[in-house]
C-alpha cells in the first residue's frame, strides 16, 4: 500500500511542471529550487489557491478523501512541511512564509538525488505523509499522574545526537508534532497548571493541576455541581506568626467555600466567582494602573487567551514588539486588586502558570531571544531540544495557530 504512493520530490517536480498552482514555480534556470506559496492560515487573504499544493499532495498521498474526509487545510500543510523536512535530497534555502506581500518558501534540490534516477534511494521516499493524530500522552485518561514536564523530559532522553551534537531534524520533527499533541490534542487548547498560594507574600502551597478542564480555588474539599475540575483547597494559615494577619485570613476563607473557578473554555483561560469571596486579577504582580480588576459572579470572565499567548511570542520573536508575552496570572483573594499595595502585602494571592505557556516560553529562550521574562528558565529543557534557529521555532509557533483556525 505505501509502495504506491508518489515520492514527494519527483511529485512537487512534475507539478512545478503542470503550472496548475498559483505561486509554484521554478525559482532559478538551471531548475534546482523551487519557490512554494506558503501564506499562513490566519491572514485574512487566505484564499482557496493558497493552499491548493497541500490539498493535492494530502489526496496523492491518501491521507484525504474529498468524497468523504472534511478539509484541513493545517494538516495539509504540516504534513508537506514534514515530508520534506525528512529527506536528505532537499533543503529549505529562505523562508519568507512571514512576508506580509509575498509569503513563501524556497527549496533547493540538491542534484543527483532529486528526481529519483538512483533506484537505491526509492525507500528515502516513502511513508511520506504523517498521521496528524499520533499523540503520546493522553491528557483526560483517569488517574493519569504524568506531567506535561515528565512527558517532555522522557521524550527528550529518547532524542539520539548527530556527530555535531545537534538534534535530527527528522528527531526535532517528531519531538514538536508531540508537544503539538500535548498542547493541542483534538484541536483543543489544554494544559497543566503550576498552582502556588501565598498568604501575606509568603508561599504556603505550590500544586500542579493536572485536570486540563481547570480547577476550583476552595477552602473545602467540596465537590460543584455540573463540573469536572480538580480542587485546589487552600490551607489554614498555621504558618503566619501575626494573629491579626491569621485573622483576617481566616475570615476570607470563611467565605471561599464556595470559592472561584479557573476553567479553560474556548481557548481560553476563564474564571468566575461562586460565593461570597470576591476576586480580582492581574496578568503581572506588579500591574502599572489600580484600577481593579474584578472576576465577576453572573458569568464567566477570560483571563488570558492560548491564541493571544502565541501571537504575542512570535511577534516578540519577530521584533514587532518590545516586551516577550506574560503568561502568569495573578488573582487576589478578598481584597481589591490592583491597588496602590504591593502584592506581598496582600493576606491571599493565588499565582497561575500554564505549563503549556511556560514550556514554549522555555523553548523560545533556547532560539536565543534572551529578553524573555523568565524567572526560572529550564535550560534543561531548552538545551536538550535545541531548535536550531529562530526561523524554526516561528514554523513551531505557527504550527498552533493553524491548529486554533481549525478548531
Amino acid at each position: 500500500m505505501n509502495s504506491q504512493k508518489p515520492r514527494i520530490i519527483p511529485w512537487l517536480i512534475e507539478q512545478i511542471y503542470s503550472q496548475q498552482y498559483p505561486g509554484l514555480i521554478w525559482d532559478n534556470k538551471e531548475q534546482t529550487r523551487f519557490r512554494i506559496p506558503w501564506k499562513h492560515g490566519l491572514r485574512q487573504d487566505r484564499s482557496e489557491d493558497d493552499v491548493k499544493i497541500f490539498e493535492a499532495w494530502a489526496i496523492a498521498s491518501g491521507c484525504y478523501d474529498p468524497t468523504k474526509d472534511s478539509p484541513n487545510p493545517a494538516v495539509w500543510k504540516r504534513n508537506v512541511r514534514s515530508a520534506l523536512n525528512r529527506k536528505n535530497e532537499i533543503r529549505l534555502l529562505i523562508d519568507n512564509s512571514s512576508d506580509s506581500q509575498n509569503p513563501h518558501k524556497i527549496y533547493e534540490i540538491i542534484r543527483g538525488n532529486s528526481t529519483g534516477d538512483n533506484a537505491t534511494s526509492e525507500g528515502l521516499y516513502m511513508n511520506d505523509s504523517i498521521s496528524p493524530t499520533t499523540d503520546i500522552t493522553s491528557w483526560n485518561s483517569p488517574g493519569s499522574q504524568i506531567t506535561v514536564d515528565r512527558n517532555l523530559e522522557q521524550g527528550l532522553t529518547q532524542i539520539s545526537l548527530s556527530d555535531d551534537g545537534e538534534v535530527p531534524v527528522e528527531t526535532q520533527e517528531t519531538v514538536q508534532q508531540n508537544l503539538l499533541n500535548q498542547f493541542f490534542p483534538n484541536n483543543t487548547f489544554a494544559t497543566q497548571f503550576d498552582v502556588k498560594i501565598y498568604y501575606r507574600g509568603t508561599l504556603v502551597k505550590n500544586t500542579i493541576v493536572k485536570n486540563p478542564n481547570g480547577f476550583h480555588i476552595t477552602s473545602t474539599n467540596q465537590l460543584i455541581a455540573e463540573t469536572n475540575l480538580e480542587n485546589v483547597i487552600l490551607p489554614l494559615p498555621s504558618m503566619i506568626h501575626d494573629h491579626k494577619v491569621v485573622a483576617e485570613i481566616n475570615k476570607i476563607l470563611e467565605n471561599l467555600q464556595l470559592g472561584t473557578v479557573v476553567e479553560v473554555r474556548d481557548g481560553s483561560i476563564c474564571a468566575k466567582r461562586l460565593g461570597k469571596c470576591r476576586s480580582f486579577w492581574s496578568m503581572t504582580e506588579m500591574p502599572t494602573t489600580s484600577e481593579p480588576n474584578v472576576i465577576d459572579k453572573s458569568d464567566y470572565c477570560v483571563l488570558y487567551n492560548f491564541q493571544q499567548f502565541v501571537k504575542e511570542l512570535i511577534e516578540f520573536i519577530e521584533q514587532k514588539r518590545k516586551e516577550s508575552p506574560q503568561y502568569s496570572i495573578w488573582i487576589c483573594l478578598g481584597e481589591l486588586w490592583p491597588d496602590d499595595r504591593l502584592w506581598k502585602k496582600k493576606l491571599i494571592m493565588v499565582q497561575i502558570t500554564p505549563i503549556s505557556m511556560q514550556i514554549l516560553h522555555e523553548l523560545s529562550y533556547n532560539t536565543g531571544a534572551s529578553s524573555l521574562r523568565s524567572s526560572e528558565i529550564n535550560l534543561q529543557i531548552s538545551d536538550s531540544l535545541s531548535l536550531h534557529s529562530t526561523s524554526d521555532l516561528l514554523n513551531f509557533l505557527k504550527e498552533f495557530e493553524e491548529r486554533m483556525e481549525c478548531a
